[in-house]
């Protein structure tokens, strides 16, 4: 298969920094951390619709339980739930039907950095109502990948 490099749409990497970025939510989900401590991901994109650093870049934000109540911060995630625009007095049936309404959402959120184990990494500080309500976001499409049937005795192990 011949083809030609094409350089035209690359960009320089660039490093987070301490400013507002228009996000979307590309997902919501819960996990666990090593230490048995129940935590909730909301996985973020940096809109690509609005003219800003770091579009298409992902941001995890981790929310864990309480240690004193081993539950959510609720509060917290109501000022997110405000933040992307889901309106007051919505009732749920689930706190999984909860988490998925905030997925296709937009906000703006305030990025700062940590240093851990030496690294700065960047942490979604705090979340705002989106300046930019009409959504353009074009996700990038996921790469096809196929994988050769093996047989067994095809197997090192």
């Amino acid at each position: 298969m011949a083809f030609t490099t094409d350089y035209s749409n690359i960009t320089e990497y660039a490093d987070w920094k301490v400013q507002d970025y228009e996000i979307i939510v590309k997902d919501v989900y819960e996990t666990t951390a090593g230490t048995g401590t129940k935590g909730l991901v909301i996985e973020s994109v940096v809109r690509n619709d609005v003219k800003q650093e770091k579009q298409n870049a992902h941001i995890w934000d981790r929310h864990w339980h309480r240690r004193d109540t081993q539950k959510f911060d609720f509060a917290s995630l109501m000022r997110i739930a405000s933040a992307l625009g889901i309106p007051e007095g919505k009732n749920f049936n689930s706190f999984e039907d909860f988490m998925n309404e905030f997925i296709g959402k937009t906000a703006k959120v305030r990025i700062r950095l940590r240093e851990y184990n030496g690294e700065k990494q960047p942490d979604v500080h705090y979340y705002n109502k989106t300046d930019f309500p009409q959504i353009n976001h074009t996700w990038k499409e996921a790469v096809n990948t196929t994988s050769a049937p093996t047989q067994e005795p095809d197997l090192p192990f």
